[in-house]
């Protein structure tokens, strides 16, 4: 049976809202380029007034008026650039706040397998929200928006003459094709420095995740010498960029520093031949440095516009690709715990071969199904799509009759629990961590540690059950930490439990209470699934499913399928050389 008909996710939705709700805010930044670069004129224009007006008339007068007034529209133009400023840093912030709750549903959504395509691969979500914001709340967007101005200046310096203009646009040329070649010259070789670092972090992110296999194995050394391998070949890259940079950025220093000189000289020929006056010379030098100041900020920004364009297109796809089955499911009545799975398959990520191949079975409520079978025959990726954190790409895993993905969350934290194969807490006091970060009930909370046998254990922690867990636990054991998530996955009203190898790293004692622990769920008429490699935990299971190459081949009752699977020894192998038995 296939899935029902998904539609837009909120994500889409709070995207084409900020789509929306974003042009009037880029057009009034628009407005305000265009008054701040207007009262950039203001220099130019009080230069000349004082060189042909105040200077030839001697009124002082007049030079106290001019100043105020250029005074007076300095001010403006100040405000109106610390207003330009802010007000891009809050659309940044809004654009991130509005979209993080999204862009962390569609990432989830991306992991269950109701993205099909996200787009992010090149780098999370979360970064490239980051990038987007950086980009809009820092200094290199208000450069390029002052770019598109450059040919207004470069027209009042033709209008004060032709050769000032022609002078201007053959400086801004050389200019923008200066740095161009900067740009490709350096750009393969900053982005292998990216490529450089991220290998090293990725070696030593590698390494703290397996510290005690590090350890154990002595590979301290040999993984150091990768990381600094790559490091050294990204550093080495990175100053062979530099080194190239510094040469195009004092190459395109020298040109502006020309360029002025060259206008303060032509400007002096033409003033001395009587085509202009004075102050048109000095006015034709600040307006073509005005001019020419954004050129090279706007070049180098314009790296930080394609990685910020790039990051919002990865956003995009992600956001338009998410799909929620339903946008705002009913609240189901609560459930006796019928667990229906009707052929279920699901695909490997490029869709090449099943990793589950039209898995059907049922579990009356409060009964409990073992699974067994080799190691890679599906039984993890089972539990995964029948609490819902997978969706499969035919079929439908069901609970009293409703899809799971058709649950809501706030239904989930309630009725489900799960314990996957690699236990990992969530940073928080033990007692949040076991209520699932719900409003905790202590006497649930206890209710649930104790059902597993970690009450002591909570208890001799340094604050109890006000202990913080913090790096996902890290200071508990192993054992330990699967014995807090046991808890976790039987608190509250739970009427279906699945534990993915509940008692990998439990030792005696904890093994003894997860037996115990799943008489106490049966007798409360909780369904169980259960994986496990142990066949005395499968004994204790209603019945037991046998998994070989994501198909479910047998299921029957514990002795006889277990009896099956263990095939008598042979008389001749039963003694061993020297007479050991």
């Amino acid at each position: 049976m296939s899935q029902p008909t998904s539609k837009l996710s909120s994500g889409a939705k709070a995207l084409e809202r900020v789509r929306k709700e974003i042009k009037p805010a880029f057009w009034l930044l628009a407005v305000f380029s265009i008054a701040i670069n207007l009262l950039l004129l203001v220099p130019s224009v009080y230069m000349m007034q004082v060189y042909d007006r105040v200077l030839r008339s001697a009124v002082i007068e007049t030079l106290i008026y001019i100043t105020l007034m250029a005074a007076a529209a300095v001010a403006v133009y100040a405000a109106l650039e610390a207003i330009r400023l802010r007000a891009l840093a809050r659309i940044g912030e809004w654009i991130e706040d509005t979209l993080f709750e999204p862009v962390f549903a569609a990432a989830m959504g991306a992991e269950q397998g109701l993205v099909k395509a996200s787009g992010a691969g090149e780098g999370t979500p979360f970064n490239d929200l980051r990038t987007v914001r950086s980009f809009l709340s820092g200094p290199t967007l208000p450069s390029l928006c002052d770019t598109p101005w450059m040919p207004l200046f470069l027209i009042c310096c033709a209008i004060i003459h032709p050769y000032l203009g022609l002078l201007g646009l053959v400086f801004s040329i050389l200019i923008i094709a200066l740095a161009l070649v900067n740009d490709r010259m350096t750009r393969p070789a900053a982005e292998k420095v990216a490529q450089g670092h991220q290998e090293a972090q990725r070696v030593l992110a590698e390494a703290a995740r397996n510290v005690d296999s590090v350890a154990a194995m002595g590979l301290s050394r040999p993984l150091a010498d990768r990381a600094s391998q790559a490091n050294a070949r990204s550093t080495a890259l990175l100053g062979e960029a530099t080194d190239r940079g510094t040469v195009m950025i004092g190459a395109g220093k020298f040109l502006r520093v020309v360029a002025q000189i060259c206008t303060l000289a032509l400007g002096a020929a033409l003033s001395l031949e009587g085509h202009i006056t004075p102050g048109g010379m000095i006015a034709s030098s600040i307006l073509l440095s005005r001019a020419l100041a954004p050129l090279d900020q706007a070049i180098a920004a314009w790296r930080g516009l394609q990685q910020s364009r790039s990051a919002w297109g990865r956003i995009t796809k992600l956001l338009e690709a998410s799909r929620v089955l339903v946008e705002d499911p009913i609240a189901l009545p609560a459930p006796a715990g019928k667990l229906t799975v009707e052929g279920v398959t699901l695909m490997t990520p490029g869709g090449e071969r099943p990793i589950l191949a039209g898995v059907s079975f049922g579990v009356a409520p409060g009964s409990s199904l073992a699974l067994i079978g080799p190691s890679g025959s599906g039984k993890s990726t089972l539990c995964r799509v029948i609490v819902g954190s997978r969706a499969p790409n035919r079929g439908a895993v069901r609970l009293d009759g409703g899809d799971v993905m058709l649950w809501r969350d706030d239904q989930r934290r309630r009725y489900v629990g799960y314990l996957a194969q690699g236990t990992e807490l969530f940073t928080g006091r033990v007692r949040d961590v076991i209520a699932r970060f719900d409003a905790p009930d202590d006497a649930k909370v206890v209710e649930a540690a104790k059902l597993v046998g970690c009450h002591d254990l909570v208890l001799s922690l340094p604050q109890g059950y006000d202990t913080v867990l913090v790096n996902g636990g890290a200071m508990l054991s192993g054992g330990q930490r699967q014995r807090i998530a046991l808890a976790r996955a039987v608190y509250g009203d739970t009427r279906l439990v699945v534990l993915d190898e509940p008692n990998s790293a439990l030792d005696g004692e904890g093994e003894r209470a997860l037996v115990g622990a799943l008489a106490a769920l049966k007798e409360r008429g909780v369904t169980v699934v259960l994986v496990t490699h142990k066949p005395a935990l499968a004994q204790l299971c209603d019945r037991v499913g046998v998994m070989t190459a994501g198909q479910l081949t047998r299921m029957g009752p514990p002795t006889e399928i277990l009896r099956e699977l263990v095939a008598p020894v042979p008389a001749d192998v039963r003694t061993v050389p020297g007479g050991a038995r």
